[in-house]
């Protein structure tokens, strides 16, 4: 995986060059913002890192969406992703029953070469929640924009934020494994799993075993 530098970027840069808009494109910008805002002690680039971020957090969040549900997303449901990342964290849940579990049946059945990250959702919604302190309205402007702590709390926890997405991103794949397009005995092996009739120690086992029949 290439990946591209975010720090030492100028503003011109940052608006102007790699801009893209998926997870990974908000979490780049977010951090180029962010290097600028802490080597300038700059509180505007630091409320534009906050804003990338809980951009980030939305999109990674609306991913997922889309990821395990497929061409499946009901309209009605597609219209409730409205870039609240708790309703977002919600509808994954609810298109996604056991979303945690296949996240765990996936990063065991998918290749060596294929990393799976498991997205921690409550965390991120943690995190998005948090950094709108630096979007807001949050006191007066000696405690705030123009106090050197303010800025320094807000450095520290948009890059506890950005910092856990960036990892994640771009350490391992997005992805869950549709179980309806598996081989019947892998889809019962999934349903052993499910059920905790197994461990997922001995689901990679009997997968190597199912696979060596096939």
């Amino acid at each position: 995986m290439n990946i591209p530098e975010f720090k030492n970027r100028t503003p011109s840069q940052i608006i102007n060059e790699i801009n893209h808009f998926e997870s990974s494109g908000r979490a780049y910008k977010a951090l180029s913002w962010l290097d600028y805002a802490k080597s300038n002690n700059n509180v505007s680039a630091l409320e534009y890192a906050a804003l990338e971020t809980r951009l980030a957090i939305e999109q990674l969040l609306f991913e997922q969406i889309i990821i395990s549900t497929g061409s499946e997303l009901d309209r009605r449901d597609y219209k409730k992703c409205n870039g609240n990342a708790k309703d977002l964290s919600r509808m994954i849940e609810k298109l996604t029953p056991h979303y945690e579990k296949l996240i765990d049946f996936t990063k065991a059945m998918a290749p060596a070469d294929v990393p799976i990250t498991k997205w921690d959702n409550r965390a991120l919604v943690k995190y998005h929640g948090k950094i709108s302190n630096y979007l807001h309205w949050s006191g007066g402007l000696d405690v705030t924009v123009k106090s050197e702590k303010w800025l320094k709390s807000g450095v520290s926890e948009v890059e506890s934020a950005i910092g856990y997405v960036w990892q994640g991103l771009t350490t391992g794949n997005t992805g869950v494994m549709p179980i309806e397009k598996l081989e019947p005995e892998l889809q019962e092996l999934w349903l052993l799993f499910l059920n905790d009739n197994i461990t997922i120690t001995e689901v990679v086992q009997k997968a190597v075993e199912i696979e060596s029949m096939l």
